[in-house]
């Protein structure tokens, strides 16, 4: 029995050199993954890497599915996303006014960025083996 598109792959992820960097200069993200869960409900996992800074920044939430389209609400006010499944991975839209992911720091206090701006509204991933997903300190 062949996967339906939404559970094709459980995991995307984008890595952009330094040529993509260069041309896009004001992209903050230089790693991105996504994951898609499926088990009781569907929810998303957003990993995000920026300029500067070697740590993952998280954020995760909810989703409706309608088809090979995901609206997704992430938690703790972190705004709203789409995921589309396509034949070559997903495409991950973000709103004009960003989505937020945050970083636990040394005494478990979060930090949060809002990833927004022109050069973050639209990410093109590829799928990833599970692992490239998992949650990293």
């Amino acid at each position: 029995m062949a996967a339906t598109p939404a559970f094709a792959a459980l995991c995307y992820a984008r890595d952009y050199d330094n040529a993509h960097l260069v041309k896009h200069v004001d992209q903050r993200v230089t790693r991105i993954t996504v994951r898609l869960l499926a088990d009781n409900g569907t929810g998303v996992g957003v990993g995000m890497w920026f300029r500067g800074d070697k740590r993952q920044w998280w954020a995760g939430g909810g989703c409706k599915q309608q088809g090979k389209t995901f609206s997704c609400v992430l938690d703790g006010d972190g705004g709203t996303l789409v995921v589309t499944q396509n034949a070559k991975g997903i495409r991950l839209d973000v709103p004009e006014a960003g989505v937020q992911v945050e970083h636990p720091d040394a005494q478990g206090s979060a930090s949060f960025q809002t990833v927004d701006g022109p050069e973050h509204r639209v990410f093109l991933l590829a799928p990833a083996p599970e692992q490239e997903c998992e949650p990293q300190n």
